[in-house]
């Protein structure tokens, strides 16, 4: 046998390490049905009978988008849940934020929006704002999205609360992206499935590592005890995925993939935009806790080695090849597709999955190159 064959041959059992170890974790949970029961028109949540249930500060931060907050805040205020409040950071807002919802909203005692003019020198600005609102937030549960998120349904702060177990304090929520023609948006959509598996599975696995600021919940007390965002404030990025991989224990964090409590992000239009986004996440790898950087360095190293060997080895012995390829195929489409099902995703496409598997490593290894070759991370 070839060197090559045996460089595959532990590839392959590499990711069907992953497969079976982790991501298979999310088909077998179960998703309880007491975070919103009842039917499209009939709901009916646990805290609807309770006299005082568990108050929320919803947080959104926001740097000039006027129209995305004109559609979110009223979907926010009719969210189905008795007892909660909506502070927007307005993030030096150029394009009349302020003003407009402060005198739309002015008689909501529900509603608070606070105008950050300026913050310390070297500090990251959307932490800074951040952290400003949660100094303001009256509640201790913390529930945080994005001004171009969407909730997918009136239960969304219902659903997230119903999975604030016992001993928790952190819930990791799901945030999709909307649906659009073209390769970019599936693209887009199946980087976010495939990120949201390996944090979700990693977690089910008892090593979280990450959540997404777009669906994300919290309580106060752990902020404050991990003085904010302190350790990387003039971090650009991390104001999810590094402040969960310092707060995060396994036996504190829950995750939540009930559909209604998904937080429906806007994709990017073009590929140089998603591209200097996903720089930015990327970036922050690094400093990531030493055990879950490993496993994921491991599994995009055998991601990546799979693929190259795989078409070496077709040179040589394309019927060898072709079982390679088709062993880890059918456990990755089938599995991905569960998953994907699972979570509510629109893969009407699932027989895509392959091809755009093979975009998606190579892309994040552009990114990764690029990394190498410039380090100057740019918001836009």
């Amino acid at each position: 046998m070839s060197t090559v064959f045996y460089i595959l041959l532990i590839a392959t059992v590499i990711q069907l390490f992953y497969f079976f170890f982790f991501y298979l974790r999310i088909v077998l949970v179960h998703i309880p049905s007491t975070n919103v029961v009842g039917g499209d028109t009939n709901h009916v949540y646990k805290d609807k009978e309770q006299e005082n249930p568990e108050p929320v500060s919803i947080i959104v931060c926001a740097h000039n988008e006027l129209e995305n907050l004109k559609r979110l805040v009223p979907l926010i205020l009719q969210q189905q849940y008795k007892n909660f409040e909506l502070l927007v950071a307005d993030d030096r807002s150029t394009d009349g934020s302020f003003d407009y919802f402060r005198k739309i909203y002015a008689d909501n005692d529900r509603f608070k929006i606070i105008r950050m003019e300026e913050n310390k020198e070297g500090e990251n600005f959307k932490k800074h704002a951040l952290t400003k609102a949660i100094e303001a937030a009256k509640f201790e549960i913390l529930l945080l999205t994005d001004a171009d998120c969407i909730p997918a349904s009136d239960y969304w702060v219902a659903s997230m609360i119903a999975s604030l177990e016992e001993g928790k304090e952190i819930v990791l929520g799901y945030s999709p992206y909307a649906y659009r023609n073209g390769w970019l948006n599936v693209l887009i959509r199946y980087e976010t499935l495939h990120t949201a598996v390996q944090y979700f599975s990693f977690t089910l696995a008892g090593l979280p590592y990450m959540g997404v600021g777009r669906n994300l919940l919290y309580k106060k007390t752990i902020f404050e005890r991990n003085k904010g965002f302190n350790t990387h404030i003039t971090t650009m990025g991390g104001d999810d995925d590094l402040f969960i991989r310092e707060v995060a224990k396994k036996e504190t964090v829950g995750i939540c993939m009930n559909k209604e409590a998904q937080m429906i992000s806007v994709p990017k239009g073009n590929y140089l935009s998603w591209f200097k986004q996903k720089r930015r996440h990327l970036s922050v790898g690094p400093k990531y806790r030493l055990m879950p950087k490993f496993l994921l360095g491991l599994e995009m190293l055998s991601h990546i080695v799979f693929y190259i060997s795989l078409g070496t080895l077709f040179c040589i012995n394309s019927g060898t090849a072709f079982l390679f390829l088709m062993t880890r195929s059918l456990v990755f489409v089938v599995i991905f597709a569960l998953i994907a099902r699972k979570l509510g995703d629109k893969y009407t496409w699932w027989w895509l999955l392959l091809p755009i598997d093979i975009v998606y490593i190579f892309n994040n290894l552009i990114i990764a190159f690029s990394l190498v070759i410039d380090k100057k991370i740019k918001w836009s």
